[in-house]
């Protein structure tokens, strides 16, 4: 399978690569390489992260406080979000 930020998730990511990398240089990266550790896990198994009531499933970061939301079409993933722990997730329920 491939996967697919949408431009929601990719100004998420790149949002929480910058604020990381404020908090101590070199922070940023480190956000950056879990995203994409999650990213190879999710591309691995999609089927291994249920789905939740909104229909999307979500995989933890290991090392950071943040969830990658995702749907699946066909042979394709599609990422949906990135949040940190205490964002309002509210308007994940209108993505596609």
């Amino acid at each position: 399978m491939i996967a697919r930020l949408t431009e929601d998730s990719q100004k998420e990511l790149l949002r929480g690569i910058d604020w990381f990398e404020r908090i101590s240089p070199g922070l940023g990266d480190r956000f950056e390489s879990e995203f994409y550790k999650a990213l190879n896990r999710i591309m691995d198994n999609p089927y291994l992260f249920p789905a939740n009531h909104t229909g999307f499933r979500s995989c933890r970061l290991k090392r950071f406080t943040s969830v990658v939301y995702f749907r699946i079409d066909g042979d394709l993933i599609i990422i949906v979000g990135l949040f940190t722990s205490g964002e309002d997730e509210t308007d994940l329920m209108v993505r596609r």
